[in-house]
């Protein structure tokens, strides 16, 4: 049952993926430092910002809610208790990753190690966890890619299931980070876990101390000022030196929610107070209150303005014809925008010049975008103002001409003429033979 789930809301991911079509993407609006940024208002689709968002990048420990997910959806029982075998370890402390300190033999529930996984980001438990899912690393990888590629990834490998760089690293896109997320999201657990801001791991077999985990993610915690936003929420950083600095979060303020993916973007001591900042943190932090004061919805159609007028042909009385939007349309634009500042436009490769008659009042007979400035907003089907009934001889009339114009009457027709030549010429000739062999005759007598 659990995957039939999983293939059906893949299905609809997939589906929504290619719908993303409200794509306003207000970049000369705002300047970031991070070199791969994407911004969705999740509850329309509508990309906001976007800068690089398709060009590949490694993840880093973005790489775990893949990891995350998979587990979730393949372990029936979170309770399991699962023995840390020795070679899930090998190489992580060689490479400095984020880990929980587990030991050899330790032992842990499935839930214990998604907590590790995803809050302190722990590729220790990373490691175990695939293990456990994919009967061996390798096979949990194939997993991984399978999974995205179900998803419509069609730009993202993975390698590994904690994101460092060995063998060269994971690599996606931020346009496809946000497919995955967006699935993610919809499980409770999944959700639940990322969003968590601390949690504690009781003694184990192995280790006699409780372990305090703390969310990698410092918007989410208030003892960071420079970071901290009260509607800011999960997902996943990840920090690597092919990657750089990346978070993946969602916020929500005022009944607007986001998604936000930075990846690549620099540290470094931004206010010369002798501390480096994460960039990826002070750019999510600035881009979300750029959004929450700046992106409104706003009516961007009206049913009664029109936005295009067409030939009519087979009617004796109406030349043209009005096109009106077929629905009152809103979309994200920024805030004070104004009816002026929006331009309805037909969409020539999908609107007509000319339609015939008969044509009732509604039919949809084109398609137009609504442009802020550059920035496609919205798009919106155009519709008949009226109806048009059509004249039967002017139907007629021009089904003829129709008929007459076409390569195969005039093939026939030009035929018809030859032979009609054909026989004037041979009346022409009997008539002068006949004339000959008379004046013979005459001559004769």
């Amino acid at each position: 049952m659990k995957k039939l789930i999983s293939i059906l809301i893949c299905v609809t991911i997939l589906i929504c993926s290619f719908s993303m079509g409200a794509n306003a993407s207000f970049n000369s609006l705002l300047e970031t430092e991070a070199d791969v940024v994407l911004l969705v208002n999740t509850d329309s689709e509508t990309v906001i910002f976007d800068k690089n968002a398709d060009k590949q990048t490694a993840p880093a420990s973005i790489t775990k809610i893949v990891t995350c997910i998979l587990v979730l959806e393949n372990c029936d029982n979170l309770n399991t208790v699962l023995t840390c075998k020795r070679e899930c370890l090998n190489g992580l402390y060689e490479q400095n990753a984020a880990t929980v300190g587990i030991l050899a033999g330790e032992q842990m529930t499935v839930k214990e190690l998604l907590y590790c996984l995803m809050i302190p980001s722990a590729a220790d438990a990373a490691n175990i966890l695939a293990d456990y899912i994919g009967g061996g690393l390798d096979n949990f990888v194939v997993m991984m890619n399978d999974f995205v590629k179900k998803l419509g990834c069609e730009n993202t490998t993975f390698i590994n299931a904690h994101g460092l760089d060995e063998g060269g690293g994971n690599i996606t896109t931020a346009y496809d980070l946000y497919k995955i997320a967006k699935y993610c999201m919809q499980n409770p657990t999944f959700k639940e876990i990322t969003s968590t801001l601390r949690h504690e791991i009781a003694p184990t077999n192995k280790y006699p101390y409780i372990r305090y985990l703390n969310n990698t993610n410092k918007m989410m915690n208030s003892a960071y000022k420079d970071y901290y936003s009260p509607y800011i929420s999960g997902i996943k950083t990840g920090t690597t030196a092919m990657a750089g600095r990346c978070v993946i979060s969602t916020a929500s303020k005022d009944g607007y929610n986001y998604m936000l993916i930075v990846m690549n973007a620099p540290q470094y001591d931004i206010d010369k107070d002798g501390v480096e900042e994460n960039v990826a943190f002070t750019d999510s932090k600035k881009i979300y209150e750029w959004a929450f004061d700046n992106i409104v919805l706003t009516k961007v159609t009206n049913t009664t303005d029109v936005v295009t007028v067409v030939d009519v042909k087979y009617n004796w009385n109406v030349d043209h014809l009005r096109l009106l939007p077929a629905e009152e349309l809103s979309a994200l634009v920024p805030s004070g925008t104004e009816s002026g500042s929006l331009v309805v436009r037909p969409i020539e490769s999908e609107t007509p010049t000319e339609v015939k008659a008969p044509i009732k009042k509604g039919d949809v007979l084109g398609k137009a975008e609504v442009l802020y400035g550059e920035d496609v907003v919205a798009t919106v089907d155009l519709v008949a103002a009226e109806d048009i009934d059509r004249n039967i001889l002017l139907w007629l009339l021009d089904g003829l001409k129709t008929i007459f114009s076409t390569t195969i009457f005039k093939l026939v027709f030009g035929f018809f003429v030859l032979l009609v030549i054909i026989y004037i010429l041979l009346i022409i000739r009997k008539n002068r033979i006949k004339a000959k062999r008379k004046k013979i005759r005459m001559i004769k007598g």
